[in-house]
């Protein structure tokens, strides 16, 4: 992540498209093919998350258009958590279907791609207890946001997660 962290800072750029968070599960699946990792759901809802919060520190523009929600387990985009809970806790077989026909897809810039690629590299080889755990640290958006429960399916704003994400680069040296 120090890699990416450090090749995505840059300042005056021009602001990006976000994405249905479908659109962004399809990505971030076909990034986990390519290099060889099957996902579970709660590990590409937390993923999807990851890298949303990267993209936010890294670009300053939300990969999703949607604001994740605090469930009990994670943040959670519920039109993600829909499509696939249908595939429990085995490895999704396929992307996100558009009632239109066709599949989700987003045109990403060239930084988004690489946010999702190196996401997808540190962390998509995590357990999703472990991916889970991780979003459950203390001072963390979801755990701001969620406070025991008082705060079930409420959103998680993306200026907390923007907020989280810089410090975690700014601890790694990946600030200008």
């Amino acid at each position: 992540m120090r890699r990416l962290c450090e090749s995505m800072l840059v300042e005056g750029s021009i602001a990006m498209a976000a994405f249905p968070p479908l659109a962004v599960a399809n990505a971030v699946l076909d990034e986990a093919k390519l290099q060889g990792k099957s996902l579970t759901i709660m590990q590409l809802l937390k993923l999807v998350y990851i890298a949303h919060g990267w993209a936010l520190a890294l670009i300053g523009d939300p990969l999703t258009s949607e604001e994740p929600e605090a469930w009990q387990h994670g943040p959670v985009y519920p039109s993600i958590y829909r499509e696939f809970r249908r595939f429990g806790s085995e490895p999704i077989l396929a992307g996100a279907s558009s009632p239109f026909g066709g599949t989700y897809n987003a045109p990403l810039s060239d930084q988004q791609r690489s946010v999702i690629r190196s996401v997808v590299q540190a962390y998509g080889h995590l357990h999703a207890f472990a991916l889970s755990r991780i979003t459950h640290e203390t001072d963390t958006p979801w755990s701001k946001v969620y406070q025991s429960g008082k705060g079930t399916s409420e959103k998680i704003p993306n200026a907390i997660i923007a907020e989280h994400y810089k410090k975690l680069a700014h601890e790694r040296g990946a600030t200008s």
